[in-house]
């Protein structure tokens, strides 16, 4: 067993304020890996984060396990437990592997002409002034995942509602009410779920949820509970944390990067590296959690097994040994030599985000579209911008803005 953990400078409610980053930053000035005073190993160094997320050792299903010891019998509980980034191998490469038949990229190149259609349509509803994030980053990626997975569009508020009322259970401190509250979404949300999946069990379609019940390998089916989590998983992910990433990157982009924004409306081609900048700079997931299965070497200290873990993807996204001068924001850095490495925005290995193509495209659009129709987009007079957190998840509350 290696050197012991330096103690971190912060501990995890640090990570809540306005500037996680300042935090995660006095982290890593002590080492890549430390240890918090509340019991948690923090990896803030972008090798070391990579590192943890490769290795075999490092797992999720502990956090599984976590669930299934905590949650009531029920659809939290199933939710929770059969989570697909809560899975350890043998079940998370067999799940994950019918899931890559459904979730398809010929699906989602076949959904952009409907996310492009869609934001043009959210557009033209606005006036002069709007909350960029409740007005038009919210409904695009809801209307998108509802159409990939065959939901109604008049229900998928209810369906927000409830992935919204669910996430506090992703959090590491979770108050008695919230809970309460969680698992009663999820009764409401499941029992949805599971009336369309025998919709579509008896009257198959051309749509996520049908594929998935017909995904097979060698004779193997995902079960009634694995469906129900991925649909729940799949709607929740695939709306909050794109909505988040869009309103998180616009709000750079129209104060501090305001060049780059003049740049994009001047510009459409540079929405690409435009969005890979927001991934490192602004990401709305924190962290992700692993527990180490034995003593697990991190450069040049050791996390010991059974710890549980916080890899802090926007520590390793800021970290000044990966990315020069980690906190400017700067679109160009992806198309100078060497190239960066990819930002740990959707972690990494075997865990990667499974929508992360879907993702990237959306916010594409949503940021193409706004700087094309509204080329004087800014912060509205006056508009204080306020940062939540709830779990691993940063947003802001709300962005008012003016087009002119």
């Amino acid at each position: 067993m290696g050197p012991m953990l330096p103690e971190a400078p912060v501990d995890i409610d640090d990570l809540a304020g306005d500037d996680p980053y300042r935090a995660l930053a006095r982290a890593r000035a002590v080492g890549p890996a430390t240890a918090t005073a509340s019991g948690f190993a923090l990896v803030v160094g972008h090798a070391a984060c990579l590192d943890v997320l490769r290795s075999p050792l490092a797992r999720s299903g502990p956090i599984s396990a976590g669930y299934h010891a905590t949650l009531p019998p029920g659809a939290a509980h199933d939710e929770m437990v059969h989570r697909i980034n809560f899975l350890d191998p043998p079940d998370h490469p067999r799940v994950r592997g019918l899931v890559a038949r459904a979730f398809t990229p010929r699906r989602i190149d076949g959904v952009r002409p409907f996310a492009e259609a869609t934001a043009e349509a959210l557009a033209d509803g606005l006036d002069d002034r709007f909350d960029l994030l409740t007005d038009y980053a919210h409904h695009l990626p809801s209307l998108v995942i509802s159409e990939l997975l065959g939901v109604p569009a008049e229900d998928r508020d209810r369906l927000t509602r409830w992935s919204d009322e669910v996430t506090p259970l992703l959090g590491w401190r979770v108050p008695p009410e919230a809970k309460d509250a969680a698992i009663a979404a999820a009764e409401a949300f499941h029992g949805y779920l599971g009336e369309l999946l025998d919709e579509r069990a008896d009257r198959p379609t051309d749509d996520l949820l049908s594929a998935l019940l017909a995904a097979e390998d060698e004779g193997e089916r995902l079960s009634r509970p694995e469906l129900l989590s991925l649909a729940a998983t799949l709607y929740s992910a695939g709306h909050r944390t794109t909505r988040d990433l869009t309103t998180n990157g616009l709000s750079v982009l129209l104060t501090d990067g305001r060049d780059r924004w003049e740049a994009l409306v001047a510009d459409p081609t540079v929405v690409g590296p435009t969005v890979a900048e927001v991934l490192r700079y602004e990401t709305p997931t924190l962290f992700v959690a692993r527990v180490p299965a034995e003593d697990l070497p991190v450069g040049s200290a050791t996390i010991p097994a059974g710890t549980p873990t916080l890899v802090a993807l926007a520590g390793a996204n800021r970290d000044p040994a990966a990315y020069p001068d980690p906190d400017r924001f700067d679109p160009d850095r992806w198309s100078a030599q060497p190239t960066p490495p990819p930002a740990l925005s959707f972690a990494f290995g075997a865990h990667h985000c499974l929508g992360a193509s879907l993702a990237r495209m959306e916010v594409e659009v949503l940021l193409a579209t706004a700087a094309r129709r509204w080329p004087g987009l800014r912060v509205a007079p006056g508009a204080e911008l306020t940062w939540r957190q709830r779990g691993p998840f940063r947003s802001l509350a709300a962005l008012p803005v003016t087009t002119t």
